[in-house]
This record gives structure tokens, C-alpha cells and sequence, in this order.
């Protein structure tokens, strides 16, 4: 006999830091206020603070989880055009390019949560890149970073 057990709920923070990614993504640091968040995440202003007692915090929390899922992984293809397949497909995807876009323009605000972002997401990326694609192409550093400049342009 089978016994199935239920699936794992997310926690209620894991939940508030799901729901407060897109809502960072849409308005920005300064334009996501708690209760908005409260009202997206659909759990009360105290479970909120009781998890997070700022929006820094907070902040920190959605940078932390979305950086822990969001790690480079080694490609097959070793050449130009697979480095463009990796950029479009895994590095600069429209919610990455608009989490650029959040701490660039106002990482100042969220210090920890910005230092979080470039070590733990960006570095990474740029490591993968150099050390995969050098041999291909000298100049990969410059290139990427032209094509996140063209990303960030058509916001």
C-alpha cells in the first residue's frame, strides 16, 4: 500500500518574498510600500513584520532566494553562438534584466540586498562567461556587457 503525503506548503515568508518580487519589479524600490505587499501576499501587516521588520529586509530576502535559484550553469556549446543562446535564454531574461535595471537604479536604497545581487548573481555569471567563452572570444567581457547595456535600453 501507497501512502501519498501532501505536498509541502511554502512557509508565509516564503510566500511574502514571492509575492513581493514582482511587485519590486513593476514599482521599484521606493514605489512598494508593506501594504502592498500585504495586500498581494494576502496575509496581514503584523505576519509581514514578524517575518521582516523592514522593507530592506524584505528586499534582502527576495534577492537572496531569487540568487540561490538563479546560478549559471555550464553550457554544451562552447562558441559565439552558444554564448548567445546562454545570454537569451538563462542570463538576460526580462525579469533579470528588470532586477538590473531595480538595483542600478536604486540599489543605493537596499545596500546588502544590491551587495547580495552583484556577488551572488552577477560575479557569477561574468566567471561562467570568461571562463567558458574566452578562447571563443577575447573581447566576451565587453561583449556581454554590451548586450546587457542593449537589454537595459529597451526598458
Amino acid at each position: 500500500m501507497i501512502i501519498k503525503l501532501p505536498m509541502a506548503q511554502r512557509s508565509k515568508k516564503d510566500h511574502i518574498v514571492a509575492c513581493a518580487l514582482p511587485l519590486f519589479l513593476a514599482n521599484g524600490y521606493k514605489g512598494t510600500s508593506i501594504d502592498l505587499v500585504v495586500k498581494e501576499s494576502a496575509v496581514s501587516k503584523p505576519t509581514v513584520y514578524n517575518h521582516f521588520p523592514d522593507k530592506e529586509a524584505l528586499i534582502l530576502a527576495v534577492m537572496k532566494q531569487w540568487a540561490a535559484t538563479h546560478k549559471p550553469k555550464i553550457p554544451a556549446a562552447k562558441d559565439l553562438p552558444g554564448l548567445d543562446l546562454l545570454i537569451d535564454g538563462q542570463w538576460l531574461t526580462r525579469e533579470t534584466v528588470g532586477l538590473y535595471a531595480l538595483v542600478i537604479g536604486e540599489g543605493r536604497r537596499f545596500p546588502q540586498a544590491r551587495k547580495v545581487f552583484w556577488e551572488q548573481f552577477d560575479q557569477r555569471w561574468r566567471q561562467l562567461f570568461i571562463m567558458t567563452f574566452m578562447r571563443a572570444d577575447p573581447q566576451v567581457e565587453m561583449y556581454i556587457d554590451q548586450q546587457l547595456m542593449n537589454r537595459l535600453k529597451q526598458l
